[in-house]
């Protein structure tokens, strides 16, 4: 299976400049024989909004809005699957409209009326879709752990994590034969819930477990505590450089949530698809990892397959089927870690 993911910086609000962008890089890379392409959380209307005001223009209508038609024209000309996140509209553009009056009750006279009942209204939700190559949505996720910044506008998904047929093969195996069974999740997901959830109840890994899922697509918009100077700012040799090296702080927390899938003997793929760059926000500004990853797991390992700089923008692509795709990775020793460095590293989103 040829996977890629697209890890870019967008710009608060700039919708029609984050799609040119994710365009631009993908027309200057190799895009020929992909099977799946992933892109980062809320990928075009960037992440950082700091109310439900600020982020209602920019809400899109469930699986119809710019982020769905840019998902399957992209899935189209490429002839692969496209997986990406977007702000699911699913609130009235306007009022409710008034209902006809009830003509009065002789009874209502003798006893004092109740107040009407607040108007109800459908959540918003920060969604992903995944689109086919034929130009059909296959398979629609809602983000079940949500970060601070998302309980401003969006509720968590009524329909909790889920797992979708991919009609692909995945070749790890000696035989490997289609469809693989793949988890869907959002950044913050691979937290535990709220981050008052016990550390090891690991509950989207577990799931994806439970599920025997050999595919994990993660779309990310995950944060992280270095400052400017460590994402590179600048434009000398050395700071190019350091916007290529990967967080590896990030890349070691990411797995350390995946720890029931490191402990299971089948090997699972796991597509984590981060952004980079930086947002503004109101007191501190939004500062993202980036190190994009494809990662395989399992058998107490993590082999890597690829990955991207904590600030580099571009495509990452990644064959599994090639021998020497995977790199020998690290051996995480002892339990899991969690508490204090949980509050170190844990900046999902």
């Amino acid at each position: 299976m040829h996977i890629a993911t697209l890890q870019f910086a967008p710009v608060l609000g700039q919708v029609a400049q984050n799609i040119a962008r994710a365009d631009e890089l993908l027309a200057a890379a190799n895009t020929d024989g992909l099977d799946l392409l992933v892109l980062p959380e809320l990928a075009f209307t960037g992440y950082n909004f700091p109310s439900l005001a600020a982020i209602t223009p920019h809400l899109e209508p469930t699986a119809a809005g710019p982020t769905a038609h840019w998902a399957l024209r992209t899935a189209t000309r490429l002839h692969c699957f496209v997986c990406v996140g977007y702000p699911e509209r699913t609130t009235p553009k306007g009022p409710s409209p008034p209902s006809l009056p009830t003509p009065p009750s002789p009874l209502s006279q003798l006893r004092p009326s109740a107040p009407p009942p607040p108007p109800t209204y459908p959540p918003n939700h920060n969604a992903l879709l995944l689109a086919s190559p034929t130009g059909h949505i296959l398979a629609h996720y809602r983000k079940t752990h949500l970060y601070y910044t998302d309980t401003t506008w969006a509720q968590p998904g009524p329909e909790g994590f889920q797992a979708v047929d991919l009609p692909l093969p995945l070749p790890l195996s000696a035989e490997p034969t289609p469809p693989t069974r793949t988890a869907l999740g959002i950044c913050m997901d691979l937290n535990p819930s709220r981050f008052l959830a016990p550390w090891d109840a690991f509950e989207f890994a577990t799931h994806a477990r439970a599920q025997r899922c050999r595919l994990v697509l993660l779309s990310m918009a995950w944060l992280t505590r270095l400052g400017a100077a460590e994402l590179g700012c600048g434009q000398n040799a050395e700071t190019s450089a350091l916007r290529r090296r990967p967080d590896a702080d990030t890349l070691a927390y990411w797995v350390a949530r995946l720890e029931p899938l490191m402990a299971a003997r089948e090997e699972v793929v796991v597509v984590c698809a981060n952004r980079c760059g930086v947002e503004p926000g109101e007191g501190e500004e939004a500062r993202y990892a980036g190190s994009s990853a494809v990662l395989c797991v399992g058998g107490r390992k993590a082999r890597v397959g690829g990955g991207l700089g904590r600030a580099e923008e571009g495509l990452l692509r990644v064959d599994t089927g090639a021998v020497g795709a995977w790199e020998a990775g690290w051996v995480l020793g002892g339990e899991a870690e969690g508490g204090e460095e949980e509050e170190r590293r844990g900046e999902g989103v």
